[in-house]
């Protein structure tokens, strides 16, 4: 039943002109439901081929069990992947492949969809591995899934295995988009998740010449829950103005990673920062447990400081913001510090800068110092120089004074003398203990606590750090 063939006849023409000498263009059409393979279901009495034209109509259902390639395939009825099959569609215009075919069944666990021409008449739906592969170096083909005629309306897609993106293709979103494990970028790929919301469940790779950008983040957020890697030879990652940008695993910056405006990362998870080349961006936020591996200069506002920051003494990375003379910027500490050694021991005298700010202000949650040899202490310059040192001097501490009027107990020291200290607390019925957790005192001199002797007791001290 050959029934879209009038309206296709000028489509079939122009096609053929992409078959090569030695290789047929058929039309090939499914005469009842088998296997791809199966030569009895088909009117020719063979395979469809690289260059062949596959017609399946209602109410045949085709199933790919191994490894299938044609140019494109259309009509009424269903093909059907089968699991760890793979199908391939090289239809070079872009003017077909799968976007008038009934229903392309995905479903079965493994298999691949490959579009190794132009996707841009791709089926917008549900995948389970998907392959966008231009291999005509020279021309930009494009994928939109949003609504690009009456026959291909707009649809949020779930691919619930890996892409791939390989050649000239850009992607361009025209509805929600999620990818549930890997999204691997390379030879001149680029992603543009503009007004809608972008997941990548596992790791990101940006390889050569690839571009990940998003020019109206306002509408949409983005997210990539495992690691992502920026290589050498991506074109890069343009944070653009967006500021909904999040990494739940770490950042390997190798190449350029770029923004602008209040473009920022959040990065919510444990991981590691860092890469060959430094990151320069308007700003970031942590809001998990995140290791400083390299440089990050910050050009635009304070980061957001909820989670912990860790920095090696064996390192020399540290956290710039950017100020102009015109624009005095304050660097706020929040959250947590956490500071581990995997070199030498410090010497009196060191001084190790984890900060660069014109102002600092702020104060962390808790701060944790590796420990030093007998004699020496830590200095808390974290709110004149961004700093700590080490010291041979006996470092004297300031008084804790109690007040207690009514229900309340008020704590206060002199902050203004001694910078940089902060409540600590542990509850323990058999006496002070050794674990010590921070409060919400922060270091401005004064901790005010509600009394209810129905609690069991409540220890106190001063931390620098």
């Amino acid at each position: 039943m050959k029934t879209n063939r009038i309206f296709a006849a000028s489509l079939f023409l122009s096609v053929l002109l992409f078959a090569t000498t030695t290789s047929r263009a058929e039309w090939i059409t499914a005469i009842s439901s088998g296997t791809w393979g199966d030569t009895n279901i088909w009117d020719t009495g063979t395979v469809p081929g690289t260059n062949d034209f596959v017609e399946v109509d209602s109410p045949f259902n085709v199933t790919v069990e191994t490894n299938a390639i044609t140019q494109y395939v259309f009509g009424s009825g269903t093909v059907t992947m089968a699991a760890n099959s793979s199908l391939e569609v090289n239809d070079p215009t872009g003017a077909n492949a799968t976007y008038q075919l009934g229903v392309l069944d995905t479903s079965a666990a493994g298999n691949t969809v490959i579009y190794s021409g132009n996707p841009f008449w791709a089926k917008h739906q549900n995948y389970c591995n998907l392959v966008f592969s231009n291999t005509v170096a020279t021309n930009q083909n494009d994928f939109y899934n949003g609504t690009v005629s009456s026959q291909s309306p707009a649809a949020a897609m779930i691919i619930s295995g890996n892409m791939t993106i390989v050649g000239k293709t850009k992607v361009q979103l025209g509805a929600d988009f999620r990818i549930n494990g890997n999204l691997l970028m390379d030879t001149n790929a680029t992603w543009d998740s503009s007004s809608f919301n972008f997941t990548v469940l596992s790791n990101l790779t940006l390889g050569t010449s690839a571009l990940l950008l998003d020019l109206d983040g306002a509408s949409g957020s983005n997210y990539f829950g495992g690691n992502v890697l920026v290589s050498a030879a991506a074109i890069g990652w343009n944070l653009t103005d967006v500021i909904q940008w999040g990494i739940g695993g770490s950042l390997t910056n190798n190449g350029t990673l770029v923004g602008k405006g209040y473009g920022s990362i959040s990065f919510d998870g444990t991981g590691l920062i860092t890469g060959s080349k430094a990151i320069k961006i308007p700003t970031l936020t942590v809001n998990g447990t995140y290791t400083i591996g390299t440089t990050i200069t910050l050009t635009t506002n304070t980061p957001t400081l909820n989670g912990t920051l860790v920095f090696d003494l064996a390192n020399t990375n540290r956290i710039n913001l950017q100020s102009y003379p015109t624009n005095p910027l304050t660097l706020y500490y929040s959250g947590n510090l956490n500071v581990i050694n995997s070199g030498a021991a410090p010497v009196a005298g060191k001084i190790y800068k984890f900060f660069n700010a014109t102002n600092y202000d702020g104060a962390f949650g808790s701060i944790n110092l590796p420990g030093l040899p007998g004699g020496l202490s830590w200095v808390n310059n974290l709110l004149t120089s961004g700093s700590m040192a080490v010291t041979t001097a006996v470092v004297s501490a300031p008084t804790l004074t109690l007040v207690k009027s009514g229900g309340v107990l008020t704590l206060s020291w002199d902050s203004a003398t001694y910078p940089g200290y902060s409540v600590q607390a542990q509850t323990n019925s058999a006496g002070v203990g050794t674990s010590w957790s921070s409060t919400s005192s922060g270091t401005g001199g004064t901790f005010v606590v509600p009394i209810n002797p129905a609690n069991p007791p409540v220890f106190f001290r001063l931390s620098n750090p």
